[in-house]
């Protein structure tokens, strides 16, 4: 027979991982990071801490993980609607959606968490930074796959700016902005600053064009 310690198949060990990062993902919910402990966890998915350990070192590190799958599933999915406003309509509804936690914990609701833990801080700000430079990336490349023109040097500093706006205007108001204001961004920040040709060089003060020599 074979134990819970020994290596399991494949097919048992991810249903196992699923089943331990839905039991995060609820307690979350339910009684907040804080409280969040590996025994509850273990015990709501009916696996041993022990399971738990050899794939999470901690809790900051699972609750992350936890909340990344239940935001974009086992595999982040860049929607290609064949145009590249098309394409930033979609990563900035898939965006607000991740922040308010449809259908589960909310990034905004483990503010105090983020602020207070600084394993969980790094981990969350590095899982959203690298989830924005590979939408970023591959929305650009893909555009210019179609000859739309993409002129940014960094596109995912771009596609940062917005999610940073999303995330100021859900804390304020409580609510992620609706779908007319999430265009708006993108007709009016995104797409500009990913497109707009580069500026000519000013001339230097004091140069025989800079009016000052």
């Amino acid at each position: 027979m074979t134990s819970e310690a020994e290596t399991p198949s494949p097919r048992r060990g991810k249903a196992r991982e699923d089943a331990i990062l839905a039991a995060a993902v609820d307690l979350i919910g339910e009684i907040g990071y804080d409280r969040l402990s590996m025994d509850a966890v273990a015990a709501r998915a009916k696996a041993s801490k022990m399971t738990i350990y050899r794939r999470w070192p901690g809790k900051a590190e699972l609750v992350a993980e936890a909340l990344r799958r239940h935001a974009e599933g086992e595999t982040l999915h860049i929607a290609d609607t064949g145009t590249l406003r098309g394409d930033l309509v979609v990563a900035v509804e898939g965006m607000a959606r991740a922040l308010t936690g449809e259908h589960g914990p909310s990034l905004l609701g483990l503010l105090g968490a983020v602020r207070e833990d600084p394993a969980l801080r790094g981990l969350i700000r590095a899982q959203i930074a690298g989830t924005s430079d590979a939408v970023a990336t591959a929305i650009a490349h893909r555009a210019a796959a179609r000859g739309e023109p993409v002129t940014a040097a960094n596109p995912a500093a771009v596609l940062g700016l917005a999610v940073a706006q999303l995330f100021l205007s859900t804390l304020l108001d409580g609510t992620p902005p609706d779908a007319e204001a999430q265009h708006r961004l993108v007709d009016d920040v995104v797409l500009p600053l990913l497109t707009l040709a580069a500026p000519p060089t000013a001339p230097h003060l004091g140069s025989p064009d800079g009016g000052l020599g």
